[in-house]
């Protein structure tokens, strides 16, 4: 079907006759009521209306042209053929969201191939288990690797123990015909996620927050700066247990997630969406549009002058990872936002990036730069030199480069990654010694009085 209408002006014939078209399609495949998932800029497939009004949504807010596989109206989602959108030809990029009732797993092997190279192997059993079929006969062309990445997604996006998902595989293993080539341990299902580039790294570190354990400091068993051991101690003993550290971080690299960011065409387009498809009237609409992100592009010119390098953001706050208040326990995520996509992109959850999970129990106050170092440090790599990275919706390759415009913080944690002193006399990072304090004679506190 030809979908060129999807980019025509919303008042002219072909866009009328376009959505007629579409909704034909579209109210075959209708569910309970005669009601379709609305496909408005809106909406964006979230909310369920009768035909009526979906037509009116769409002349009123536009349709998306993102979506152009229609897999909730009657598509395919497996499908990865060429369509002529009258604009160019493009291939319809292969959808891989968190939740698709589908995953595109030729699309994800794709991806991840050129991380392979050196392991053509272990590229050629992922690419087997991709073809194998979940079982003899299976109706659903479930394969050995699609059914473990629809059930682990299930898992992340449930908050599934590691136990109790490995407990559903061994049960749904013994429901289905026998044999077959579901997984049964959570360990094999890691081992696969983590070859696909899901993976992370544990580094351990000083119970007192002195250093990480990696690099120089990786073979040691006690911290050099406080001389504890690396290990928890058992009670009511002195000795060590083996291989049980006392404090460990997990560090999810983003360099790589990247780099698949932008091998895939739609992503990479919506990526340059700041340069090429915002609104530039001097309205402040996106980040874009703010004095900080055109200070950056005036004092680094051949940074702004690629409109695919990166604009980022980090938050970072403690929080308590079992809900209960009556415990003080702390657990620090890290997480990077990329502001070079579309308004309604940027806090989707498939791209806002966890890079780091600082375990607890206490609050790491100043010394939460020990524990930023591996992701600073590419940070650094990526600012200063850049990486190599292929971009998929201009088919060539080109020097990726990225700047963390600012962090997303409360004011304590402010103080902690910045440095500055928020307390005090002169606690006001902006007015600094001009800062209006005064201490409460009976009270003893400082007030800020002419701050309001």
């Amino acid at each position: 079907m030809d979908r060129s209408w999807m980019f025509t002006n919303r008042t002219t014939d072909a866009f009328e006759i376009g959505v007629n078209d579409f909704l034909r399609q579209a109210i075959a495949h209708a569910g309970v009521g005669n009601q379709i998932y609305c496909p408005c800029l809106k909406c964006g497939n979230k909310a369920l209306y009768n035909v009526h009004e979906v037509k009116g949504h769409i002349f009123y807010n536009g349709f998306d042209t993102n979506y152009q596989r229609w897999i909730w109206h009657g598509e395919s989602s497996s499908s990865s053929t060429v369509k002529n959108l009258g604009v160019t030809t493009i291939r319809v990029p292969p959808l891989v969201q968190e939740d698709d009732d589908g995953d595109d797993i030729f699309g994800m092997m794709q991806d991840v191939e050129e991380e392979f190279i050196d392991r053509p192997d272990q590229f050629e059993k992922l690419l087997s288990d991709a073809e194998k079929p979940l079982y003899e006969g299976c109706p659903n062309n479930y394969t050995k690797l699609s059914a473990i990445v629809r059930l682990y997604n299930l898992k992340a996006a449930n908050g599934w123990s590691d136990k109790s998902f490995s407990d559903l595989l061994v049960a749904i293993s013994d429901m289905l015909p026998q044999p077959n080539e579901l997984y049964t341990s959570m360990y094999q299902v890691k081992k696969t996620m983590s070859s696909l580039g899901m993976g992370y790294e544990k580094i351990h570190a000083c119970r007192n927050d002195c250093v990480l354990y990696r690099k120089e400091y990786k073979d040691l068993e006690c911290c050099p700066v406080c001389g504890v051991s690396r290990w928890k101690l058992e009670k009511n003993k002195d000795t060590n247990k083996k291989l049980v550290p006392a404090k460990v971080i997990w560090y999810i690299p983003p360099i790589s997630r990247f780099r698949r960011l932008f091998r895939n065409d739609t992503h990479a387009k919506n990526l340059t969406w700041h340069a090429t498809g915002r609104i530039k009237d001097g309205m402040l609409r996106h980040p874009a549009d703010a004095p900080q992100w055109k200070t950056i592009e005036i004092l680094y010119p051949e940074f702004g002058k690629d409109s695919r390098n990166l604009r980022l953001g980090l938050a970072a706050d403690g929080m308590n990872p079992h809900s209960n208040q009556s415990t003080s326990y702390s657990t620090w995520p890290v997480i990077l936002v990329n502001y070079n996509l579309p308004p309604h992109l940027c806090m989707e959850r498939k791209f806002v990036m966890l890079t780091m999970l600082i375990s607890g129990p206490k609050q790491l106050g100043n010394d939460i730069d020990v524990f930023l170092a591996p992701l600073v440090e590419d940070l650094k790599l990526l600012c200063e030199e850049g990486v190599e990275c292929f971009d998929g919706y201009r088919n060539k390759t080109f020097n990726l480069r990225a700047t963390l415009l600012w962090t997303i913080n409360d004011f304590p944690a402010y103080g902690n990654l910045s440095g500055y002193s928020v307390k005090g006399y002169k606690a006001c990072p902006i007015c600094g010694n001009d800062t209006c304090s005064e201490r409460l004679k009976h009270g003893k506190k400082i007030c800020y009085m002419g701050h309001r």
